[in-house]
């Protein structure tokens, strides 16, 4: 697979996450505002869906490792600090403050200055919106890559395998013990799984571990069909407990992110074809999409209280789903030729 090929891969990786983000966060909504009315198990097989989307996320996390670990890319404290985290930064303010202005329009709230502190604590506190955790998670990663990057660099292929080994013990399995309250007392000095991903995406990309394609098949089955059968038994059995094995550091999430990001890196760019060309166009608005979203997502089930699961429900989900992706996409494309605003999105 030649370099082109990779790059076009990981833009396939980015728009299959950025598509399975709209569907999770649809899915996961919907039953939110309109799970009372539901009986358990279509509330089930909601929750259901919304969990095996969960590798979304790390598959973005993973393809920024692939790229931004690579010892041949050049970055340099200006390029991370001053282009990459700026932009981030910059996209909370300015969305946090969009999420704000559009709560206190349509719960038609008044203007004051009670409003506006408001919308700067919850930039502070990352309590606005839920989807924008992901931004300050980018942060956190930015403010240490040349650290990270330093440890790519002059890390043999042992030594890569023997980190990520670490962070799966300690982050992914040793926490599954609490689910029979038996908590270990070991622990390593970081608090959450995104280096993890980060680096299991160089180590792919490098091809570290050779996983084929029916390998990843086998792991994105297996986790995806056991993500969806024990969020059946969660719901209709009530056990709280088992909320943890669709968590970003669940075994089961690791296993599924793995197997969908290699099967994408290793699957030739001209199998793609039509989707591939399809593809492209969404990750060039990826970004953009991540951020609007939520907001026709939020106008459609809450404010204009659109119920999905009236009539025939795929359908229903299909169009929704299809219709916010549609309508995310052009405005994105539109914004992206405005100065100023293209920087950031």
């Amino acid at each position: 697979m030649n370099q082109s090929e990779r790059i076009n891969s990981f833009s396939y990786i980015r728009a299959g996450a950025c598509i399975a983000i709209i569907v999770l966060h649809v899915f996961a909504s919907a039953v939110i505002i309109y799970g009372e009315e539901l009986d358990i198990l279509p509330y089930a097989i909601s929750r259901g869906i919304a969990n095996c989307l969960m590798w979304a996320v790390p598959c973005f996390v993973m393809t920024t490792g692939a790229l931004l670990l690579n010892e041949s890319k050049e970055l340099s404290y200006k390029k991370i600090y001053g282009k990459y985290m700026v932009r981030i930064i910059l996209a909370v303010i300015v969305f946090c403050l969009i999420f704000r202005l559009f709560d206190m329009v349509m719960n038609r709230e008044d203007v004051s200055v009670v409003v506006v502190i408001d919308g700067f604590y919850k930039i502070y506190t990352g309590t606005s919106w839920s989807h924008m955790w992901y931004l300050y998670m980018l942060v956190g990663l930015y403010l240490l890559l040349p650290f990270y990057r330093k440890i790519a660099k002059y890390s043999d292929r042992w030594e890569i395998k023997f980190l990520l080994s670490i962070y799966f013990i300690f982050i992914s399995l040793l926490p599954l013990t609490g689910m029979l309250e038996l908590k270990s007392g070991f622990y390593i000095h970081v608090s959450t799984i995104y280096p993890l991903y980060l680096f299991c995406g160089y180590a792919i990309h490098k091809k570290f571990f050779e996983i084929n394609k029916l390998t990843s098949v086998l792991l994105i089955l297996l986790s995806t069909e056991g993500i969806f059968l024990l969020t059946i038994i969660r719901w209709k059995y009530s056990v709280e407990v088992m909320e943890q094995l669709w968590s970003y550091s669940s075994i089961l999430v690791v296993m599924q992110a793995v197997g969908v990001f290699t099967l994408m890196v290793r699957t030739k760019g001209n199998v793609w074809k039509l989707a591939g060309k399809i593809l492209n166009k969404i990750d060039d608005c990826s970004f953009g999409i991540y951020l609007i979203h939520m907001i026709f997502v939020r106008l459609v089930l809450r404010y204009m209280e659109y119920n999905p699961y009236e009539g025939i429900v795929p359908l229903n989900f299909i169009l929704l789903i299809c219709g916010i992706l549609a309508v995310s996409y052009v405005i994105t494309w539109v914004m992206k030729k405005v100065p100023g605003i293209r920087s950031i999105i």
